[in-house]
């Protein structure tokens, strides 16, 4: 899309513009503005692709918009739109820096969006292309002329008053078509008024074919307007008429002419540069965010391998010291007559019975040994029982699972999504059923929760800081390769999706530490 601004204050032209915009153009946005303080200020604000400029505004006109935009650094293409008889303006617009202009009293007023599209590409290519070394001392200067006079006078006018110019020429035909063919190797390039076999604009014109990068200008015997437009429409960035004093003016013109290549070429390297360094820090940051996620993985893994070592301890050595310790009291009662001993031991047994039965059910909160034995279908239901005669809470459960077991990490992180959502809906949503869906697609493992509850604001619950259970689902989900979406709203309830991605033969693929 090409965002361009319009300075015109005659408000049918403008009407005209922004119907053929629209009709030719539509990917345009168009701003037009009446006046040339209007236009400066929206300049300033920045964001504008090209800027088409009437050269004469209520106000002020078209060289002055220049001036200030020159004076500000804004490297914006400017197409000049002109009027009839306003040639000279035109040839002063160019000069100044403008990339172009059209006379929308012609014909060529109808070519506006494909001039536009052209400048603007020009513009893009220039700022893209690779930066060149700068010469110090001397810049070498190529000059395409067939006058033998013309060549003498500036060749004594450079040696006497500009010796930074070391001059070459080419002064026949053949000589000029080698010096385009060999890729044009000159600082910049004058192409006289007598070019050898041809004339001043065929010259530019095959000069610009080859060397479009190269500073060019032309040394005229002709003064009227149209040849100078010509010109700077081929690629020229000066048009000189060969007076009296142009001498002088061609080595004020070659001076300001390398000088901005010279800007430009520090340009290009600097914004190459910032743009390696850009790509350095964005590959520097991908991969320590890689990094971190491979942490927060293993600190995970190391977590559920911490709680499956103390559900197995609780289980093979706490619970079964209890279960000793139940059969004991129970030898013990049998074996005793005394009726207030035996009292007191029932009621050891019954404690005992209680701490065991706390026993196993901490140990199946740490990490259930029917999710490592039989799957996550088995674990899931029986995590929903207890949950059910827990909370009150009833809950549907549907599921759809392969018929090769997932991995385990997946089964893990599975369970422990629906675990955290329904304890959360357990504590906050004061809802009375809920539902949890594990069901596969093509591509994808689905898993949703959901409650009929009180529902909450998300941004809120999102910037608390005293609450990480949405942010665990989502570091749970993320660091194994999912997505996780949340819908709610105060008083709509709750909807928890997540998304694992498949691979061909129905597995998800294991996200390595």
């Amino acid at each position: 899309m090409i965002r361009a601004l319009y300075a015109e204050d005659d408000p049918n032209v403008a009407g005209i513009v922004r119907s053929y915009v629209e009709h030719f153009a539509p990917d345009w946005e168009l701003q037009i503005v009446p006046n040339g303080t209007e236009c400066l200020r929206r300049m300033a604000l920045g964001g504008y692709d090209i800027l088409l400029l009437d050269m004469v505004l209520p106000d002020t006109d078209g060289l002055q918009i220049l001036g200030e935009l020159a004076r500000r650094n804004d490297t914006t293409p400017v197409v000049m739109v002109t009027g009839h008889g306003q040639t000279d303006f035109a040839v002063r617009a160019l000069r100044a820096g403008a990339a172009d202009c059209v006379d929308k009293t012609s014909p060529q007023f109808l070519q506006l969006v494909d001039i536009v599209k052209r400048v603007q590409a020009q513009h893009a290519a220039g700022r893209k292309r690779p930066a060149s070394a700068s010469i110090p001392g001397k810049h070498s200067v190529m000059l395409i002329e067939g006058s033998s006079a013309v060549t003498a006078s500036i060749r004594e006018f450079f040696t006497t008053h500009a010796s930074q110019f070391e001059l070459s020429v080419a002064a026949t035909a053949a000589e000029t078509t080698a010096f385009i063919a060999a890729g044009t190797p000159a600082s910049a390039i004058i192409i006289g008024p007598n070019p050898p076999g041809t004339t001043p604009l065929e010259t530019m014109r095959r000069v610009h074919s080859q060397a479009t990068q190269v500073p060019t200008l032309i040394v005229s015997s002709r003064s009227d307007g149209e040849t100078a437009v010509a010109a700077f429409k081929l690629g020229a960035q000066d048009f000189i008429l060969q007076k009296s004093d142009y001498l002088m003016e061609l080595v004020f013109s070659l001076n300001n002419m390398l000088r901005r290549a010279e800007t430009e070429r520090q340009n290009v390297r600097l914004s190459h540069e910032l743009e390696t360094l850009n790509q350095s820090l964005e590959a520097q940051v991908t991969a320590r965010t890689r990094e971190l996620q491979a942490l927060s993985l293993r600190l995970l893994r190391i977590q559920e391998d911490e709680r499956r070592a103390i559900a197995r301890e609780l289980h093979d050595e706490v619970g079964q010291i209890l279960t000793g310790l139940k059969f004991q009291l129970g030898s013990a009662q049998r074996a005793t007559g005394n009726q207030p001993a035996a009292a007191s031991i029932a009621e050891a047994m019954t404690t005992a019975s209680t701490l065991l039965e706390h026993v196993r059910a901490l140990t199946q909160k740490f990490h259930p040994r029917v999710l490592d034995d039989l799957g996550l279908q088995p674990a899931l239901e029986w995590h929903l029982k207890q949950f059910t005669k827990q909370t009150g809470i009833a809950v549907d459960l549907a599921l759809d699972l392969p018929t090769n077991r997932l991995p385990s990490d997946l089964e893990t992180v599975v369970y422990r999504i629906v675990q955290e959502a329904l304890t959360n809906a357990a504590r906050h949503s004061h809802a009375k059923q809920a539902s949890v869906a594990v069901t596969l697609d093509s591509r994808h493992l689905i898993v949703e929760i959901a409650d009929r509850g009180r529902g909450f604001d998300l941004a809120k619950a999102l910037a608390r800081t005293d609450s990480l259970g949405l942010a665990g689902l989502r570091e749970r989900v993320n660091l194994a390769g999912g997505r996780i979406e949340i819908h709610t709203q105060p008083g709509a309830g709750t909807r928890i999706q997540a998304e694992f991605p498949l691979v061909a033969d129905g597995a998800t693929p294991a996200v390595s530490p």
